[in-house]
């Protein structure tokens, strides 16, 4: 950690019995009691989590050694089923980073999964490195060591005792939100660790936006509302009630400064506000439907049964879109009848 200079540094397969830290508080670790598997805190045998008291957030880092290629699907989702567990237990505020060895193959193609890898990745993907994928989709996080361009020796993670076959397998993700923190990310081949496994390092460098002193602009309120009559009963009677708490004033210019406060807050009160958008045709209720394609957009590849309400949900938002349209310019026609 001192010659590379990183602050954090996550190792598997420690291969030391209970749990505990060392003297200065460099090194803590947590393992089986009898035997030598990777730690847990506190509810899997293969999963540690740790949090650091930063600046300007706290990071919590949760790390953690896959079962193999040989292992059941039964011990995978039990696998996974931990690490939920354990996001549960994270803070919300916090900045979340999942490391590990994962025994994972994401490859390299990422035309599926441009929201949670890069295009550079290595290798070919196996049916672990999908089911990785559809876990960082569903909770927003990406894979960093796919977002930078290097060469294959700081790509591959894993080499097999003969040198043949290398894999990326060792993987670091973060949460969406702080993906363009992430500055690179990459194998260290030169770090020599007595193992089959090559260090990986990744540089976060926060960026958080500046605070705008800007003044808040009013909510463009939607007039059309006031024809609902229950609306425009509700805003007659409040507005009353503000007029009546106006006392007499001697300064026309004060006096109306007051009307104008007590329509406002009527108005905010009991009038709807209305959504902006490019287009003046579009409904509310296609907003809606829009805001829901959204959402199902960063599911549609976790299973057949989100693609297929993705997909109907696409048709509906088309669909609606056009009769908002066509009632739109039918109005536009009657009023201009009217004039």
């Amino acid at each position: 950690m001192k010659h590379f200079r990183y602050d954090i540094v996550d190792i598997s397969e420690v291969r030391w019995t209970g749990k505990g830290e060392t003297p200065n508080g460099d090194f803590i670790w947590s393992g089986e009691e009898s035997s030598h598997m990777r730690g847990y805190n506190p509810t899997s045998s293969r999963i540690i989590s740790a949090r650091f008291d930063a600046a300007p957030f706290k990071i919590s880092v949760i790390h953690v050694y896959a079962p193999t290629s040989s292992s059941s699907e039964e011990d995978i989702e039990a696998f996974y089923n931990d690490i939920e567990e354990a996001l549960t237990k994270t803070d919300k505020k916090d900045i979340l980073i999942l490391t590990g060895d994962w025994n994972a193959k994401i490859g390299n193609d990422n035309t599926d999964w441009k929201s949670v890898m890069g295009k550079y990745g290595y290798g070919d993907r196996n049916e672990r490195g999908e089911r990785l994928l559809e876990f960082a989709t569903v909770h927003d996080l990406y894979v960093c060591n796919t977002k930078f361009q290097h060469k294959p020796n700081r790509k591959w993670t894993w080499a097999s005792p003969d040198g043949i076959h290398k894999n990326m397998i060792d993987l670091i993700l973060i949460q969406q939100r702080w993906k363009t923190s992430v500055t690179n990310c990459r194998t260290f081949q030169s770090a020599d660790i007595s193992s089959d496994h090559s260090l990986v390092l990744c540089n976060i460098n926060l960026k958080l936006k500046k605070p705008h002193n800007r003044p808040q602009k009013g909510c463009r309120v939607d007039v059309n509302r006031l024809r609902d009559e229950k609306i425009k009963q509700s805003y007659s009677v409040a507005l009353t009630k503000q007029m009546k708490d106006i006392e007499p004033t001697c300064s026309l210019e004060e006096h109306a400064k007051k009307i104008e406060q007590a329509i406002k807050i009527t108005v905010e009160a009991t009038v709807p506000a209305k959504r902006t958008t490019k287009k003046p045709w579009i409904s509310e209720e296609t907003l809606k439907l829009a805001d829901e394609k959204r959402r199902l957009k960063q599911l549609k590849n976790v299973s057949l049964e989100y693609t297929q309400q993705y997909k109907d949900l696409c048709k509906k938002v088309k669909r609606s879109a056009r009769q908002d349209k066509e009632h739109w310019i039918q109005n536009q026609c009657e009023e201009a009848e009217k004039v």
